[in-house]
């Protein structure tokens, strides 16, 4: 008997590195998968949309003033000023300020994989990794200047400690790294809130008081840091409307319901095919938590507890929207991972995720340049005949305009000016995330203001938001008549250019 344990040992001894080399080999490999997509994406991604301007230009203000406006802003402030150490570094253009992004969607690969490894095994770890590597969703914010990579990866960090600290075996880990990691995950967006409450629940449930005490302790720091930055963003915003913020004014229909549900899955599907998908996936899920309930495995269920929470909890503060609760996907795809695991073999599961995902990655880059300035600037100066204005309807695309378009176009441009004597920047800062919409007396009052019945011919860049002011009514009655067809741009979002004459 003590020979063939003997004999059991030296067999595992011998196949063991083996098996480290082939583990370490698939994990380059998927590192090099997900590099290289993300690169892709980068480097067809275009100019920068409206976020990523925001981003872009207001990390790049000078200190007391940027301080000023990063409060002013709707989500912390921890991706403008990684942006703002950053551009000491590298020249301020689109490819280097997407490559903090890129640089954190691969560490999140990474980060994926360690936290499978330590939950679950070395094979989910790396189909979850692999899941995550060309998980679309994942790719596009890889490739965005804004902070959701870097939200996800402080996500999944925060999670591996968690689960080390909370349910696991060494009680001398040290707990200021994950107090440091949550503290910057309150500093990167609001939903960290709702992703930490996942934490505290599922310690609730599964844990009991003493572990819930430990991780409030934890949290004593993050949560007094981050209140710092709330409370005085707050004071600064009292009176600026909050109850009108887009987040809270959002309209709720079937295709705004279950595209987040779609996105942070699949990623970029069509609309009723990704729904069928998705059941698919809600039904391996729940039949994986039936496994796992049997089993006892507990950890899948703390997973699922934290995934669902920030959805659960978007919901319930009517913030339904896909950025709230994107800070789940790490730990989505690693529940998708462990549940295929569990009812397919690994290269069949492997299999399932580049037929289902290769739909999405086609989507993706198919879609891509998001915005193409040059379109805009290529249409307007083909239609401008004359006695000419170029006007839009949303003033946030004056950063654009001012970056993207010749002098001569953006120096006349007219913006719908939706608030008087204010500066530009404040205009923009303060009043981005505010739906205000002016009625025809005062879009009559904007329209003689800038004397456009002076003009022979009207470009109109409309953005058709139910919470934008349009200009096209504005303009048939005034006695314009529309040129042509309404042309779609190739501006991220519904943008449309119009020409008018008069009659």
């Amino acid at each position: 008997m003590k020979m063939i344990n003997f004999k059991i040992c030296l067999h595992h001894l011998h196949h063991r590195p083996v098996m480290l080399k082939k583990t370490n080999f698939l994990l380059i490999t998927i590192l090099i998968v997900g590099t290289a997509l993300r690169l892709a994406a980068v480097f067809k991604y275009g100019n920068f949309w409206d976020d990523e301007m925001f981003s872009f230009v207001y990390s790049q203000k000078s200190w007391p003033q940027g301080l000023i406006y990063w409060l002013w802003e709707t989500n912390p402030p921890l991706h403008l000023l990684i942006l703002k150490i950053w551009f000491y570094i590298f020249p301020a253009m689109e490819f280097f300020a997407r490559l903090p992004s890129l640089i954190a969607g691969m560490m999140t690969i990474y980060a994926v994989y360690i936290l499978g490894r330590n939950i679950f095994n070395g094979k989910t770890a790396l189909l979850a990794a692999f899941l995550l590597a060309v998980h679309p969703y994942h790719i596009f914010w890889s490739a965005t200047a804004r902070v959701y990579a870097v939200l996800v990866l402080l996500a999944t960090i925060s999670t591996i400690y968690y689960f080390r600290l909370f349910f696991g075996e060494n009680t001398k880990e040290k707990k200021y790294p994950a107090a440091i990691i949550n503290t910057l995950l309150l500093f990167s967006h609001l939903s960290a809130v709702f992703f930490l409450a996942g934490q505290f629940i599922a310690l609730i449930i599964f844990k009991g008081k003493r572990s819930v005490i430990d991780w409030i302790k934890l949290n004593l720091f993050p949560f007094m840091f981050g209140a710092v930055w709330i409370v005085t963003s707050l004071i600064i915003k009292r009176g600026n409307d909050l109850e009108q913020s887009w987040f809270f004014n959002m309209t709720h229909n079937f295709k705004n319901l279950v595209s987040p549900f779609i996105n942070i899955t699949l990623g970029q599907y069509p609309l009723y095919i990704g729904v069928c998908f998705f059941l698919l996936f809600a039904l391996l899920l729940g039949a994986a938590a039936i496994k796992k309930f049997k089993s006892r495995d507990i950890n899948y269920f703390v997973l699922l507890t934290i995934a669902l929470a920030p959805m659960f909890l978007s919901a319930v503060a009517n913030v339904w929207h896909i950025k709230f609760f994107v800070i789940s996907l790490p730990i989505l795809v690693l529940l998708i991972a462990e549940a295929l695991l569990l009812f397919f073999t690994e290269k069949t599961a492997a299999v399932i995720i580049i037929i289902i995902y290769s739909v999405g990655l086609f989507r993706f880059y198919a879609g891509l340049p998001l915005t193409d300035w040059n379109e805009a600037r290529v249409f307007i100066a083909t239609h401008q005949t004359g006695n000419s204005l170029f006007i839009y309807n949303n003033f946030i695309l004056k950063l654009q305009i001012d970056k993207y378009l010749p002098k001569n176009i953006s120096a006349s441009a007219t913006p719908l000016i939706l608030y008087k004597n204010m500066d530009w920047d404040d205009m923009i800062v303060k009043k981005n995330y505010i739906f205000t919409s002016l009625n025809d007396k005062q879009k009559d009052d904007w329209c003689d203001e800038n004397k456009l019945d002076s003009y022979d011919q009207i470009i109109l860049l409309q953005g058709n938001y139910n919470f934008m002011t349009r200009l096209d009514d504005l303009l048939t009655r005034h006695g314009w008549y529309q040129k042509g067809e309404i042309n779609k741009t190739r501006l991220n979002g519904n943008y449309y250019f119009y020409v008018y004459e008069k009659y």
